[in-house]
């Protein structure tokens, strides 16, 4: 008791007076270089970015919403001319087309297979703000993680919020899981991607449960945005310190509104934070110390914890928005899609 006593009284010590006064503090201007503890080859990268996307994200977007959305979409793919045989070369794997249950897929094996993963499938769900990353930029991450796990993967090429918003994209992945599902148990399922990817996992975890269908084996949420009310500490500690996000003025507020259209964006299938995530499967999650989604990691994590399931937190030092993928091989992916192979090794 005394020690609390004396922690209590400490804490008015250095608070003082004036703090009962408000709520609020002013923090002074700082100048930023990329973190020091980064690898080499991620801090040049990090650099490389520097401020140039702060005009582009922050922009405010007009009445029409979908055509500025779709006109941004059409440049991220114009400067990422990928191609499937670009991907085969550079991570090891082939890649083919498909389609499940009507849903465009790429089914992506590696050439180095994981025999501890024999007989496992992971469904890989990509990012890209629901609107952008369609055709083959929707199997980047899924080619990253098939080489780097030594596992089969299937990228979901789900429709976009341009073409259709919520619950379109998310009935696309509940019907190639159930398609999958016949072939493969649950138990040796993976499902997981980052960013809007994490999201639409988390998602359709909780779907299958309001349907009564067994849930996957092990869930991946990259750096997700769990809550679009944007509620979380780090939207505003971390704006313009994330140079990939910037900030949720402009892009991303149009790009969340696109995507839940007339739905709450409370709703827990959308904002799966405020889903109940009792059973869930074990789950492994990234996030950085810059990232402008942190807050929403790591309140996804506590979240599972509190539930009772088997949550993995993963953060990388100054990191901003899914910047471990930004570099292959170097330290930074290595140790994110390392530990996620131990995972997978581990609970599927």
């Amino acid at each position: 008791m005394k020690n609390v006593f004396f922690v209590f009284a400490l804490s008015l010590f250095f608070v003082g007076e004036n703090m009962a006064a408000s709520d609020l503090w002013i923090v002074p201007e700082k100048k930023l270089t990329a973190a020091s503890g980064l690898s080499e080859e991620t801090r040049l990268a990090i650099e490389e970015i520097g401020s140039s996307q702060f005009e582009r994200r922050g922009q405010l977007f007009g009445d029409n919403l979908l055509d500025e959305l779709i006109k941004m979409a059409d440049q991220t793919a114009a400067e990422n001319p990928i191609t499937e045989e670009m991907l085969e070369t550079t991570f090891n794997v082939q890649i083919s087309q498909d389609k499940i249950n009507g849903v465009g897929v790429y089914r992506i094996n590696p050439q180095n297979l994981n025999l501890k993963l024999d007989g496992r499938l992971f469904v890989h769900i990509h990012g890209g703000g629901y609107f952008q990353m369609g055709g083959i930029l929707s199997a980047v991450e899924g080619a990253m993680i098939a080489s780097s796990v030594g596992i089969g993967v299937i990228s979901v090429d789900y429709t976009l919020s341009t073409s259709q918003p919520f619950p379109a994209a998310l009935d696309d992945i509940i019907n190639v899981y159930k398609a999958v599902n016949k072939t493969f148990l649950a138990s040796k399922i993976g499902l997981g991607g980052s960013s809007a990817g994490g999201n639409l996992a988390l998602s359709t975890v909780l779907k299958l449960k309001n349907l009564g269908i067994e849930l996957p084996g092990v869930l991946f949420a990259g750096t997700p945005n769990v809550d679009l009310l944007f509620t979380g500490d780090s939207w505003i500690t971390n704006e313009y310190v994330d140079n990939l996000l910037v900030t949720k003025e402009g892009l991303l507020q149009a790009a969340f509104k696109v995507y839940a259209g007339d739905f709450d964006p409370k709703n827990p299938l959308i904002s799966p934070l405020y889903g109940d995530v009792t059973d869930f499967p074990p789950t492994y999650l990234i996030s950085g110390t810059r990232d402008a989604l942190l807050s929403d990691t790591v309140r996804m994590h506590r979240k599972l914890r509190e539930a009772g399931v088997t949550a993995d937190l993963n953060i990388f030092e100054g990191l901003p928005h899914g910047a471990y993928l930004k570099v292959p091989g170097s330290r930074e992916y290595d140790g994110a899609l390392g530990d996620l192979k131990n995972f997978l090794e581990k609970y599927l």
